[in-house]
Parts: C-alpha cells; structure tokens; sequence
C-alpha cells in the first residue's frame, strides 16, 4: 500500500531540502556522507503503513534540522583560521 499522495509530496519535498542542505556543510567529505546516507536511506525503504510513514516524515524533518545546525556550526568552526589551520 503506498502512502496518500500528501504524504508522499511531502517526502519528496523533504528529501530536496536534505540534498540541497547537504551543501552547507564546509567540506565536500561531509556534503557527499549526508547525500550518500539519504539515497540508501530512500532506497531502502520499505512499503510502510500511513502510522510508519508518517513517523518517518517527522524522523526526515529532524534530521533537516539537525543537517542546518550542524553545517551552519562547523561553517563558523572553519571561518576560525586557528581552528582551520590544524586542517
């Protein structure tokens, strides 16, 4: 049974803003292992119920925030030349 089609815009939505926000972060090592997580992540998934979905769907919309924070952190980190420098 596949997710009302809601349900699933919204998935795809969310799956954009994480590939894009991917693209904050500082090094492209770290830009490629959040890409790489969330495609194994979407093909991995299995047919889940409307209760899983939508349970996946907050998890997604967590880890977007997450992705922000952290990129935004080591942004600053490695603007600092003393911190870099050890780089």
């Amino acid at each position: 049974m596949s997710p009302p089609s809601s349900l699933r815009s919204h998935s795809l939505s969310l799956y954009r803003k994480i590939y894009r926000a991917a693209a904050l972060f500082p090094t492209e090592s770290r830009t490629l292992f959040v890409r790489d997580r969330l495609q194994r992540a979407y093909r991995e998934k299995t047919t889940p119920g409307k209760e899983d979905h939508q349970e996946r769907v907050r998890l997604a919309e967590i880890q977007l925030e997450t992705i922000l924070v952290q990129s935004e952190h080591l942004r600053k980190v490695f603007e600092d030349e003393r911190v870099h420098a050890r780089f």
